[in-house]
């Protein structure tokens, strides 16, 4: 009987990870995503000079982008993408102790939030004259229908819609204090513009195709580039500490549906966070594959280690392994 719940719910984790990539599908679809993304880069931001000093730079290409890629070419890196985040995602909806449209207002809030929200920011700051026009705007579309159609069929699918039988529910964990929640945040903003550049330094541009794609210097020290960077665009530390900010805001519901251990709901906020970096494996017509693997890593180290930060720092201790719902209930 236990081998044929877990193949049960096997399947139904496989389900899901096939939904979230029909739906992904179905979003690029109505939003124009992959028509625009053809048409390139405009003209005049190949043939601009920039003087972007990001570790992470985000600057007009200097070198032609990457031919179209075929979909034979972007179907492994896409099933794995949906299998990596429909993954974590099941995993989240299971664990949580939350149910119905309040689970899947809490997941469609993360979700979105951070894999379109606080990331696509820096495409609206760096990048609106750089993409093919329209581009952040159907990103922004194809993702909100994604995850629209996606959430609500994943925690009907995964049994999560109805409330758990009364006197099965965990406690629900005090909220933080006040005083306990200024520090937190501003530790978590100062962690975040700290690796992010970091990570952006001794991982992406260390590629000399990533430096020479974005015509950005060849800082000789990680403390040379942050000089640099506060000397000639100070503004990029302010648009990291917003991200930051979105960061908390986006992951905090997750993390309070959680009824778990610490250091459970602390992996599970970094796998979360890591999961969805791995939609840089698909290949980017606009980006040459040297490039998009760099700020693969970049990300996906910085992915793990904030998101061990965050979800330690914005998890409590009382959040302990107690009885829970089952999850096939």
């Amino acid at each position: 009987m236990q081998i044929k719940k877990i193949l049960v719910l096997g399947l139904k984790i496989l389900g899901v990870c096939l939904l979230f990539a029909v739906t992904m599908v179905v979003g690029g679809a109505l939003s124009g995503l992959e028509r625009i993304a053809q048409q390139g880069p405009p003209a005049q931001a190949a043939s601009q000079a920039s003087s972007q000093t990001s570790p992470s730079a985000q600057a007009s290409p200097q070198i032609p982008p990457t031919a179209q890629p075929s979909p034979v070419e972007s179907l492994i890196p896409f099933l794995v993408f949906s299998l990596c985040v429909g993954a974590i995602v099941s995993y989240l909806i299971l664990r949580s102790s939350w149910h119905g449209w309040t689970l899947v207002g809490a997941m469609i809030v993360g979700m979105y939030g951070i894999s379109t929200v606080a990331t696509q920011i820096e495409s609206i700051v760096f990048l609106s004259n750089k993409l093919p026009q329209g581009m952040v705007k159907a990103i922004f579309v194809e993702e909100a229908i994604a995850t629209v159609v996606f959430v609500p069929l994943a925690v009907l699918l995964l049994g999560r819609w109805r409330a758990a039988k009364p006197g099965t529910e965990s406690p629900v964990p005090p909220h933080m204090r006040a005083a306990s929640a200024v520090w937190k945040i501003a530790l978590l903003v100062v962690a975040f513009v700290f690796l992010y550049m970091f990570f952006g330094y001794y991982v992406a541009w260390q590629n000399p195709d990533l430096r020479k794609y974005y015509a950005g210097p060849d800082w000789p020290t990680f403390f040379d580039a942050l000089k640099g960077n506060w000397q000639n665009a100070p503004w990029i530390f302010a648009i990291a500490s917003f991200r930051a900010l979105l960061y908390v805001a986006f992951v905090y519901p997750l993390i309070r549906m959680l009824r778990v251990a610490r250091w459970e709901a602390t992996l599970a906020t970094a796998l979360f966070l890591s999961s969805w970096t791995t939609i840089l494996l698909l290949p980017n017509p606009l980006m040459p594959a040297s490039v998009a693997r760099s700020h693969f890593w970049e990300t996906l180290g910085f992915s793990l280690v904030f998101g061990i930060l965050l979800g330690w720092l914005l998890s409590t201790p009382q959040s302990t392994g107690t009885e829970r719902p089952s999850a096939a209930s």
